[in-house]
C-alpha cells in the first residue's frame, strides 16, 4: 500500500512517509512487520530514513514515478511487485514455497507469466529455485545497512 501510495503521488518526493507506529495502528500489524515494510521500501530505493526524523520518499522515487508513467508496467512486472511486497513485509517468511501454480490461479495469468515473476525475484536474491523442489524464499533476505536502527 505505502508503494502504491508513493507511485501514485499519494506521498511525494521528500514527504514524509508513515512511521512504524502509524504503520501499526493503519494497517494492525505488529511493530517487527512494521520495520519490515520501512526495510523493503529502503531496500528498493523508495525511501530514506534519518534517524530521529523519521522516513521520507527519496528523490529516486519520484524520478521512478516519471518513468513509470511514461511506460506502464507489465502484468508480470505488477505480479513481482506483489510477492516482494509480501516477502519483505514477511507474509512470506523465510523459506515459505512460492508456488507457480497458486501464483497462476491468484493472478489469472500463465504459467509463463508466473516465470517471469520468479526469474526477476531470484535475480534480486529474494528467492532461490531448487530445481525438482520449486522456488523459496531465500533464508538469508538481502539487508539495508541501517537495519534496527531503532526508527520509529
Amino acid at each position: 500500500m505505502i508503494r502504491e501510495r508513493i507511485a501514485d503521488g499519494t506521498y511525494a518526493p521528500g514527504e514524509r512517509v508513515p512511521s512504524v507506529l502509524q504503520l501499526e495502528e493503519e494497517f494492525g500489524i505488529a511493530g517487527v512487520t512494521a520495520h519490515k515494510v520501512h526495510r523493503g521500501l529502503r531496500a528498493e530505493g523508495l525511501i530514506n530514513t534519518e534517524p530521529g526524523l523519521g522516513s521520507y520518499v527519496s528523490r529516486q522515487a519520484g524520478a521512478g514515478n516519471e518513468q513509470s508513467r511514461a511506460r506502464p508496467r507489465s502484468k508480470w512486472e505488477k505480479i513481482a511487485d506483489e510477492v516482494r511486497s509480501r516477502i519483505t513485509s514477511g507474509e512470506y517468511p523465510p523459506r515459505h514455497l512460492i508456488s507457480e501454480v497458486k501464483l497462476e490461479q491468484e493472478f489469472g495469468v500463465a504459467r509463463v507469466t508466473v516465470r517471469k515473476v520468479t526469474a526477476a525475484l531470484r535475480e534480486e536474491g529474494l528467492i532461490t529455485t531448487t530445481p525438482g523442489m520449486g522456488s523459496f524464499v531465500s533464508p538469508n533476505l538481502p539487508t539495508e545497512p541501517g537495519e534496527g536502527s531503532g526508527e520509529a
